[in-house]
């Protein structure tokens, strides 16, 4: 549809084509160019600007949990997000890795400052008791034979898959 001016009352439009001719033909109307941003103020969209990607603040902090209980955390803070990791020092920055990309376990996806996980470590050490459980197991978790049988039979089945000797049915069978 071309943009035009109408001389009657000055007002820009669109209209459909043969209305537009007609228009222009009869003398009432000029036709406009169609990236002219000077008719109609506001009826083009802003040009694209990426937006900045804010930098989180970070720290290392003991966090109260529901039941009393203080565990040490490393806190990554953004504008409208909280997220805490409460494991083990050496595992702040640990990534997996496959071919094409990766990605952090820690919870941030992405890397833990240098001089935050090394005054985490210190706390680590320094405090046992702001330890959280996320190495060991919690009161009441089953490691008996049951979980070992499970664990032992997983085992086969996934290397049997792996080498190609199990072939896909659409059903499981756990034998033993």
């Amino acid at each position: 549809m071309p943009r035009i001016k109408s001389l009657l009352n000055g007002e820009a439009s669109n209209v459909r084509a043969d209305i537009a001719r007609e228009m222009i033909k009869l003398g009432v109307a000029t036709a406009l160019d169609p990236l002219d941003t000077s008719e109609g103020e506001g009826s083009r969209l802003p040009k694209y600007q990426p937006a900045a990607v804010p930098e989180p603040s970070w720290e290392v902090r003991v966090h109260n949990g529901a039941q009393g209980t203080k565990t040490l955390c490393i806190r990554m803070t953004l504008p409208n997000v909280t997220v805490d990791y409460f494991g083990l020092p050496v595992d702040a920055n640990r990534r997996h890795e496959w071919r094409g990309g990766g990605r952090y376990l820690n919870g941030f996806g992405r890397e833990v400052p240098a001089d935050i996980v090394k005054l985490y470590t210190r706390q680590h050490k320094e405090n046992p008791s702001l330890r959280g459980f996320g190495w060991t197991l919690p009161p009441g978790v089953s490691t008996g034979p049951s979980n070992e049988t499970q664990s032992f039979i997983q085992k086969e089945y996934d290397n049997a898959v792996a080498h190609g000797s199990v072939p896909y049915s659409g059903e499981t069978k756990v034998i033993g």
